[in-house]
């Protein structure tokens, strides 16, 4: 009898941890359109670097190291005129010696809604001859904050270099996970106390404060139930 109970208690408690680790996270996917115009006298893209070769990528008119600037629009459809939901900023550049394929490095910021100002950071391989292309979501801000998962990259269509292609987003955020912003400065070699800073002890962290806090305190009393209810049923 004493052992079923002591069991009973770690599996109510290990079912309590994994609730609020699910409470913790959110899941989102985003979907809108990117513009990447290299045309005309207002591009939103801009090639700031040129490769030493000749064009290898035909269809980009790009050579290998070529690396471009973009500022692109994130729109609702396919349409330029749809409503603006945000932009690309960024660089690509392309990264094969053979082949269409780009080095993607960008900000995609939100611009409308209730995550205005929000961003989400998007690294990875863009082989644009593909169908579909799956690049990474390293980090976000804002409401997608610590936000990780991928994107979905397809183009949509094509007018000469310029494109059109359409972002679906997955992600997963941890909001309220990390120290608060107004915690105390922690000194960066772990001396102490940094009196002499300029920022001042109650300035906002700025430096090795951040640190993921997550439902350990959950964790720990779950055990501490466990342990309890193991000595009362013994």
């Amino acid at each position: 009898m004493a052992t079923t109970s002591v069991l009973l208690l770690v599996l109510l408690a290990a079912v309590a941890t994994a609730a609020a680790a699910d409470d913790a996270n959110s899941t989102t996917h985003l979907s809108f359109f990117m513009h990447d115009i290299v045309s005309g006298t207002n591009p939103t893209a801009v090639k700031v670097i040129k490769g030493p070769g000749s064009i290898t990528a035909t269809t980009l008119g790009m050579a290998f190291g070529d690396t471009t600037v973009v500022d692109d629009a994130l729109t609702e459809t396919s349409s330029a005129t749809s409503a603006a939901l945000g932009r690309m900023q960024g660089i690509y550049m392309l990264s094969s010696q053979t082949g269409a394929v780009l080095m993607v490095c960008a900000n995609l910021l939100l611009t409308s809604g209730d995550h205005n100002g929000s961003t989400i950071q998007v690294f990875g391989r863009d082989d644009t001859d593909a169908d579909v292309r799956e690049l990474a979501v390293v980090g976000g801000t804002g409401s997608y904050r610590m936000a990780t998962g991928y994107v979905l990259w397809k183009t949509s269509s094509m007018s000469g270099a310029d494109a059109t292609v359409k972002l679906d987003v997955y992600l997963t955020t941890g909001n309220g996970t990390t120290v608060d912003a107004d915690a105390p400065v922690s000194s960066v070699d772990g001396g102490g106390s940094s009196g002499g800073s300029s920022s001042g002890s109650g300035s906002k962290a700025s430096s090795g404060a951040a640190a993921r806090t997550g439902g350990g305190w959950v964790s720990a009393i779950a055990a501490v139930v466990a342990v309890v209810g193991s000595w009362w049923v013994c």
